[in-house]
């Protein structure tokens, strides 16, 4: 049992952060988004990432944090992001995280208990004196 509580002990805080970073991760991706687009309705000219290849624009230089997230976006696509509500935990990955993130934690534990009362029933079978 202990084994299971430990199990527990893991993986809840491990399903909260994860679910928190990906809500983390929308919310930055919109305000990213909101601030590109800024940028685009004043007038700034994006320069190609790779000019002699490639479509790319590069929006590291905006100014605006987190731009990897839009690598291979165009700015319409940017803008109807930033246009879009922003997200809230329910809006976001985070629920789904949780969900599948408490659903793994729970099965290890049920497994860990299982398991090793499985090999404590094995043993007590084995060495019962007859």
């Amino acid at each position: 049992m202990a084994l299971a509580v430990l199990v527990a002990l893991i993986g809840v805080p491990s399903t909260i952060y994860i679910a928190y970073d990906k809500y983390t991760y929308a919310t930055n991706k919109h305000d990213t988004a909101e601030c590109i687009a800024r940028r685009a309705r004043s007038g700034y000219a994006f320069k190609k990432k790779y000019p002699d290849y490639s479509e790319q624009l590069d929006y590291s230089g905006t100014g605006c944090p987190h731009t990897y997230s839009f690598d291979y976006w165009t700015v319409p696509e940017v803008i109807a992001t930033a246009d879009a509500p922003e997200p809230t935990f329910l809006t976001s990955d985070g629920p789904s995280a949780l969900g599948i993130g408490f659903l793994i934690t729970g099965v290890l534990a049920v497994v860990a208990y299982m398991g090793f009362w499985l090999f404590g029933w094995l043993c007590a079978g084995f060495t019962r004196d007859s």
